[in-house]
């Protein structure tokens, strides 16, 4: 008996070894280059070979550098296509592995790869251009960019003529009422849209060039022969808008060119859509438009290639031409940002009423925005528990030690998030359509007693809005109106809708004691009569006086400007 019992174990033993070998090996591949200043490159778009003697697999790497695939387990050849050009070197891999166990990862790196000089010729540069001086190529080509503005938010643009013409990504513009540029933090006027096309994702705008006397026009590439203007591995740079309203310079490596597309590691952000990609000759080969970021790596940004706007450019070029738009100067927001000391100020008040900020106005609800005010609103949380905390500590809040406690606490302001645009002095007006129930929905629930979810929608959409101190309409720095998609589904509630709500941002002083009356006119997408609310004196008072911080820095900023 025991021999039959240890027969079937180890023909039970064979059978399990046997499937084991069999068993499929999923294979991981990552293809990531290092560079000269060990930046960690991925490779996207190669094709890799896998063969072995029974069976082979291509894979084609994504844009993080990855693949995978399923094969049998045993040994194989790892080959690349085509040489990777990068960093001034042709790379190629021709590797034995072995596949086994349940999951494999094979790495290709400048360590196992063959590596050669590049010799491919590059395209023709210009000679007056300084290839390796970034700081020279900045300081004379930053006046070549703009900040294209719409009611969305903000993206990147640069001329491309004398005339005032821009380029930039369609979906920067969409379908936006409101279109201005921004050449620097004081000098920003209106734009018109000449033509765009969706599918290439570009557009062009004219603007009135004479109000922007510094501004220049960029050097477009263009391809010579069978070359492209610019190579896989060649360093670029693009200007742009990044999350601010400042110009700033980025730097990276072309992965890929192909047709239509530059494949590249350069670091795109919300606002740098639109803006140009130079090469070494400081020459635009495109347009920065789209990021995409990886497990792995950098991640890998997608740029429109020149050619692919050069022909709306020379369709639409003479459209430009009679009465130019406005050249007056829009407002912008102040060069002084709100003060750390003013935010500081405002966490010391035991008690903070937030109600006089939130507002009714027929079918829209409106919050109002101050600096201080959505400083302390964040921090209310925080500033709840540490009170009770102190309470049931009996802690003497007026004490030396609580007072340093305070000036010392991680989270409270810092002068660096002023520089950085982090405290925007100006007045925000938030306006969002309030919801109601349907009267089938509401019908509905009352045969049930109530019971059931209520089915919801918007009342209306924002349209736009008008600020007056006293009779006159003060012109906002930024009018947005942006969609707004909800959906929420419970068992009291069902809302799923889209409208629009509005985002305007006004100078500090655009509501003041002075103006006597101050009003909002709300527009909307039912009504060409707007609905007016009128606010009340308290509300003008409590605003001006959030910004007294601001104006005692922005005078002292300006005096000290007067003694230089």
């Amino acid at each position: 008996m025991k021999r039959i019992c240890w027969s079937v174990a180890i023909l039970f033993a064979c059978v399990f070894a046997a499937q084991s070998q069999s068993r499929p090996v999923k294979v991981h591949v990552h293809v990531i280059l290092v560079d000269s200043e060990l930046n960690q490159k991925p490779v996207p778009f190669l094709n890799v070979t896998l063969k072995g003697a029974a069976t082979s697999s291509d894979v084609k790497t994504r844009l993080d550098g990855a693949a995978e695939t399923t094969l049998p387990p045993g040994a194989y050849t790892v080959t690349t296509a085509k040489p990777v050009d990068f960093d001034g070197k042709r790379y190629s891999w021709s590797l034995r592995v072995t596949l086994t166990g349940a999951e494999k990862t094979i790495d290709l790196t400048n360590e196992n790869a063959k590596a050669e000089d590049n010799d491919v010729a590059a395209p023709p540069r210009s000679s007056g251009a300084s290839s390796g001086d970034l700081t020279e190529q900045f300081k004379k080509l930053k006046n070549t960019v703009v900040t294209v503005i719409s009611e969305s938010g903000h993206g990147t643009g640069f001329f491309v003529d004398g005339k005032g013409l821009i380029l930039t990504n369609q979906h920067v513009v969409a379908q936006s009422q409101y279109l201005a540029v921004q050449f620097d933090r004081e000098h920003k006027i209106a734009a018109r849209l000449i033509a765009s096309d969706a599918q290439k994702d570009v557009a062009l705008l004219w603007v009135n060039m004479s109000a922007l006397p510094s501004a220049m026009s960029a050097v477009l590439a263009r391809s010579s022969g069978s070359h492209a203007p610019v190579q896989e591995g060649e360093r670029v740079f693009t200007i742009g808008s990044p999350l601010s309203l400042d110009k700033i310079i980025t730097t990276g490596i072309v992965s890929k060119v192909d047709a239509h597309t530059i494949m590249s590691d350069i670091n795109i952000n919300p606002g740098n859509s639109g803006g140009p990609l130079f090469n070494n000759a400081g020459h635009v080969v495109g347009l920065t438009t789209f990021g995409t970021s990886a497990e792995r790596g950098p991640g890998v940004s997608g740029v429109v290639r020149i050619e692919e706007a050069l022909a709306l450019l020379e369709e639409n070029r003479g459209k430009a031409t009679g009465t130019p738009p406005p050249a007056a100067l829009l407002p912008v927001e102040p060069l002084t940002p709100y003060p750390v000391e003013g935010l500081k100020a405002a966490l010391q008040g035991e008690k903070f009423d937030a109600r006089p900020y939130y507002l009714n106005a027929g079918d829209f609800e409106v919050a109002l925005s101050t600096p201080p005010f959505d400083y302390r609103e964040e921090e209310e949380g925080r500033l709840r528990a540490e009170r009770t905390q102190k309470r049931r500590n009996r802690r003497d809040s007026n004490s030396p030690d609580a007072a340093q406690q305070d000036a010392n606490r991680e989270d409270s302001p810092r002068d660096w998030q002023s520089e950085t645009g982090g405290h925007r002095a100006v007045l925000g007006i938030y306006v969002v359509p309030k919801v109601r129930e349907g009267f089938g929905s509401a019908f509905s629930r009352s045969l049930r007693n109530g019971y059931g979810a209520a089915n919801l929608k918007f009342k209306t959409d924002f349209q736009s809005m008008e600020l007056f101190c006293g009779e006159k309409e003060v012109q906002p720095i930024h009018p947005g109106r942006i969609p707004l998609t909800v959906n929420v589904r419970n068992a009291s509630v069902k809302l799923e809708d889209s409208t629009y709500k509005g985002a305007y941002f006004y100078p500090p002083d655009a509501v003041n004691p002075q103006c006597g009356t101050v009003k909002l006119a709300i527009y909307s997408s039912k009504s060409e009569e707007p609905v007016v609310k009128t606010l009340d004196g308290n509300i003008v008072a409590r605003i001006w006086a959030d910004f007294d911080a601001f104006r005692r820095a922005d005078a002292e900023a300006r005096s000290t400007q007067a003694q230089k």
